[in-house]
């Protein structure tokens, strides 16, 4: 006999095994405690009979083992538990917010080339939407841009002003990336010479380096499309005055309108539309989007994003 259950409030001695109590134990319920050591009380007292202590002992060491492996289960279980809930309750970052603009438009802003076979604000738009299909794939981004057609961002105002509008609206999103989407000319007559992409990041201390560091993996994505990889470059104008943490601000207003919103700003030249051998590759639709996946996938890779599953598209 074992004292057993007491959870009652009295001691009752009932056929039961050292694991029970345990159980109980760990129910913590009222009198297992007690149970355990008279328990322990009468296995050593061996009740009188010789064999009794050598049957105690080996039913102790049974029972003891049971005990062990019933402990590590519930650890095991527990540790589980834990897991589970540290996953479920794993807190979530927020996406990267992305704003593309392809640059200028057909309304207002146009560039327009006959001469040359291309108007860039319908280059500029390609490869634009590309990029914006291509960074949809990903995790963890939300993509924006500042016209997905023909039409003017700010019909109301032009120049620096429709340029303010397009920055504008990435601060009011938020976001971690402005990139202006453009294509570049020299004299505008076929034949000249500059080939080749070219990159603009800010001249502002917190987003310099950051911005080369982008730039240049854009710039060797590009080049994988036969693109001559002209450089990253910061271009300064020392009449628009300085930044807050005194630095010359940037020529363009695309890149210093975005210093001012909280956000940097990158401006992409893919190509030259006057170079007759950027211009080929500029009159193949399947080449446009092409730059716009090529810098999608730089971002993503700056990023650390990865590609969505099948079942998260």
């Amino acid at each position: 006999f074992k004292i057993c259950d007491l959870s009652g409030g009295s001691m009752s001695l009932i056929h039961c095994t050292k694991k029970e109590i345990y159980t109980q134990m760990k129910q913590r319920k009222p009198g297992c405690y007690i149970a355990a050591v008279l328990l322990a009380g009468l296995m050593l007292g061996g009740c009188g009979n010789p064999n009794a202590e050598a049957n105690t002992t080996d039913s102790v060491s049974a029972s003891d083992s049971e005990m062990v492996s019933e402990s590590q289960e519930t650890a095991s279980a527990e540790t589980e538990t834990e897991n589970e809930f540290e996953t479920e309750t794993e807190i979530e970052t927020d996406p990267i917010v992305i704003v593309l603009d392809p640059g200028h438009d057909s309304e207002y802003c146009t560039r327009n080339h006959p001469d040359l076979g291309v108007n860039e604000q319908d280059l500029n738009l390609t490869i634009a939407l590309a990029c914006r299909d291509r960074l949809r794939q990903y995790q963890g981004v939300d993509v924006y841009m500042t016209r997905e057609d023909g039409s003017c961002p700010d019909a109301e105002h032009q120049g620096e002003y429709c340029i303010e509008k397009r920055t504008g609206y990435a601060t009011d999103l938020g976001a971690d990336l402005f990139v202006s989407l453009h294509n570049n000319g020299t004299t505008g007559v076929y034949g000249a010479e500059a080939n080749g992409t070219e990159i603009y990041v800010s001249n502002y201390s917190a987003y310099t380096e950051e911005g080369k560091k982008l730039g240049q993996m854009v710039l060797d994505n590009l080049s994988q499309l036969d693109l001559n990889p002209r450089g990253v470059f910061v271009r300064t104008k020392e009449e628009k005055g300085h930044y807050d943490d005194g630095s010359v601000q940037d020529w363009y207003y695309l890149i210093s309108y975005s210093v001012e919103g909280g956000h940097p700003g990158m401006i992409i030249e893919h190509a030259y539309m006057d170079n007759p051998h950027d211009n080929a590759i500029l009159k193949d639709e399947a080449q446009l989007k092409a730059m716009g996946t090529a810098d999608a996938d730089a971002i993503a890779s700056y990023y650390n994003l990865q590609i969505k599953t099948k079942t998260e598209n």
